[in-house]
């Protein structure tokens, strides 16, 4: 009789428990953590040969010899990846083995920077004194290597099709696009879909296109780290694969074309409309710009401008812009996230207050919008915190008015279209991250008035000090206007692609839902009768959306196919234009359709319920909708409330008497 043979397995350990199976790098003691740092040198090796390097302890004002910086993602957290460091193995994150390999030389050793294995990223004091250092590391770094990872699904064509487009020269100057703050606004395309062939460059079906779209769209464009980390670069350079490259001036030339140039559904209709990752080259040129100019931008600017970022520990969207900013905060890996948002809002509402006290025409001077441009009263500073708050955009346990910086995905703000400025004669837009130019004119509608952010707050000395006791609640005075007395049920994610089928339907059934919502409020309707034409405003913000070219319309129209339906078709009454669907596709996801008491319909954030108010503050341009518990609100969010006349300068608003809103 035969018995079964055993088999004896070791246990299968899985990845986090493999990283600890292993040596944990052994760092080199830092005498002077303010002013040291660790520099890797790789020895030469051929690619596929295992990494073996050394570290060495140098006085950063002292480096005997050139070294470059890496900016890279973690990608994975776990450090499964094998290498010899100082003789001994220890283990990284698969992302940064493939970049070692593809900078190291083949016949000399090459000085490098690196975080995960210059830092030691157990040590949280140590990890805290290094990242004052960081914006010097990179600075006098002979280059900055950008590692956007592996080939993946990038062939060579893609680079061949990036050559080409750097050959049509289409973008004329690049000294220029340096200072650009946002993405350009499309105004007219140099390149037709009709007219790539003579260009040498593919047709729009040839899959080449959407692996340009794949590259432009890599990791690294959407982490807050790296900012800094390109911002404070003298020399730029984008490396992946195992040979291709790219110099942050062709890189901002390439992403130009694809925005301005070429036509604007060629990497994809949604792309068309939401725009690419790689457009943060814009943002970061700008902060470059400042950084050259010796001025530093306000820290809750660039919280505000990289909100979208995204980063593994939630305090670190703060603590990367730390270096760029001019606040004197330094980072603590031992204080909680909530608390460090806390004292950041707390602070910004001080300064809001003690600028409050200046005379008007000081005020008028004071330039803290997160975009060039525009010079606005502190009183927008304060709607700019209140509206990136509120419950509907919250993750941790906060106040309500408290902006919870580790939402990454959020509807496209509101309160933004209200203080951008754009001139007519430059044509100059200002948009939000993420969502499209338009054309729209918006001329700054609020007068800088010292009396607009009436305050009640308990200060010392006239001026608000920062303690260990953070307020749990804030006094403004404001104007409950209204009730919402229905909402919609229907959902459409944020961030999903607009041309799925999935999404497709949850817009459809939005739309009809809203549209049934509508009539049924209209016999209330606030401002009496021309219904078609109120609700459109309210789909788009009572904004207008240039129309696409004749050329670009039967692209664009991929994203509306569910208004082909003939349910749709026979449902929705109400005609609007197709490029109107475009503009309010846009404005759809994260938000539900509402009718209140008063007969208004408006747009406000998913968790909105009923019985919910809608409330007016002085000096904001935008609605808010407020949460009751008890005396005190809870703000959910800003909202779109389809009626100008209860805003400031409206009909409404000057018969209405302001009341102490006490918001938790």
């Amino acid at each position: 009789m035969k018995f079964p043979r055993i088999i004896h397995r070791r246990p299968q350990q899985p990845p986090h428990e493999q990283e600890e199976a292993h040596s944990p790098p052994s760092f080199k003691p830092l005498t002077q953590p303010q002013t040291e740092c660790r520099l890797l040198s790789i020895l030469p090796g051929r690619i596929s040969d295992p990494i073996v390097c050394t570290t060495s302890v140098v006085k950063l004002t002292e480096a005997a010899s050139p070294y470059n910086a890496l900016s890279y993602c973690w990608g994975s957290q776990y450090r499964i990846r094998p290498i010899t460091c100082d003789k001994v193995s220890v283990n990284v994150t698969p992302n940064l083995e493939s970049a070692l390999k593809r900078i190291r030389a083949p016949d000399v050793a090459r000085d490098v920077w690196v975080d995960q294995l210059c830092i030691d990223q157990a040590n949280l004091r140590e990890k805290e004194q290094q990242l004052e250092l960081m914006a010097d590391i990179y600075r006098r770094s002979s280059k900055v290597l950008i590692w956007l990872g592996d080939e993946g699904d990038e062939s060579r064509k893609v680079y061949k099709i990036i050559e080409r487009l750097l050959k049509l020269d289409l973008v004329p100057s690049l000294g220029q696009v340096k200072s650009d703050n946002e993405v350009p606004r499309r105004t007219t395309t140099s390149v037709g879909l009709d007219q790539l062939k003579s260009h040498g460059l593919p047709s729009p079906k040839d899959t080449v296109w959407q692996e340009l779209r794949s590259l432009l769209s890599r990791p690294w464009f959407s982490r807050i780290w790296t900012i800094q980390e390109a911002a404070n670069a003298t020399i730029a350079e984008f490396l992946w694969g195992k040979e291709y490259s790219l110099t942050w001036q062709d890189m901002v030339s390439i992403v130009r074309s694809v925005r301005e140039y070429l036509p604007g559904t060629l990497l994809g209709s949604d792309v068309a409309l939401r725009g690419l990752p790689a457009d943060s080259v814009y943002r970061i040129a700008a902060t470059m710009q400042t950084l050259e100019d010796n001025t530093r931008p306000d820290l809750f600017n660039l919280a505000l401008t990289y909100k979208a970022y995204s980063a593994s520990q939630p305090v670190d969207k703060l603590y990367a812009l730390l270096n760029i900013s001019s606040s004197s905060q330094t980072a603590d890996y031992e204080q909680s996230a909530e608390t460090t948002f806390h004292q950041m809002a707390y602070q910004t509402i001080n300064q809001v207050y003690q600028q409050i006290d200046k005379v008007p025409e000081e005020l008028s001077q004071q330039q803290w919008h997160p975009y060039p441009g525009i010079s606005q009263g502190p009183h927008l500073r304060m709607a700019a915190l209140i509206c990136a708050a509120g419950t509907a955009n919250q993750q941790l346990s906060l106040p309500s008015w408290v902006p919870d910086w580790t939402v990454d995905s959020f509807p496209a703000p509101i309160w933004t279209r209200k203080t951008r400025h754009e001139s007519r004669a430059s044509g100059e837009s200002c948009d939000w991250p993420g969502t499209p130019p338009t054309n729209l004119t918006l001329e700054r509608s609020t007068i800088v008035n010292s009396k607009l952010a009436e305050r009640q707050w308990v200060a010392e000395s006239g001026k608000l000090e920062v303690s260990e006791n953070l307020p749990d609640t804030i006094q403004l005075k404001g104007f409950v206007c209204d009730v919402i007395s229905r909402r919609g049920f229907a959902k459409v994610d944020i961030g999903k692609p607009l041309e799925h089928e999935e999404q497709q339907k949850a817009l459809m059934e939005w739309l009809l839902e809203a549209d049934e919502m509508a009539d049924l409020g209209m016999e209330t309707s606030h401002s009496g009768g021309a219904d078609a034409e109120l609700f459109k405003q309210t789909l788009l913000f009572d904004e207008t959306l240039v129309q696409p070219t004749e050329i670009e319309r039967p692209e664009h129209w991929k994203v509306l196919r569910f208004t082909k339906t003939s349910r749709f078709t026979s449902t929705m009454r109400r005609k609007l234009q197709p490029w109107d669907y475009l503009q309010a596709i846009q404005n759809i996801p994260g938000r539900t359709f509402f009718v209140t008491q008063g007969g208004r319909m408006g747009l406000a954030p998913l968790t909105t319920h009923m019985y919910d108010k809608i409330c007016v503050l002085p000096g904001f341009d935008v609605a808010l909708v407020l949460r009751p518990e008890g005396n005190e609100f809870r703000v959910v969010g800003e909202c779109y409330a389809g009626n100008d006349d209860m805003m400031p300068g409206g009909s409404e608003y000057s018969q209405m008497t302001p009341e102490w809103i006490t918001i938790k």
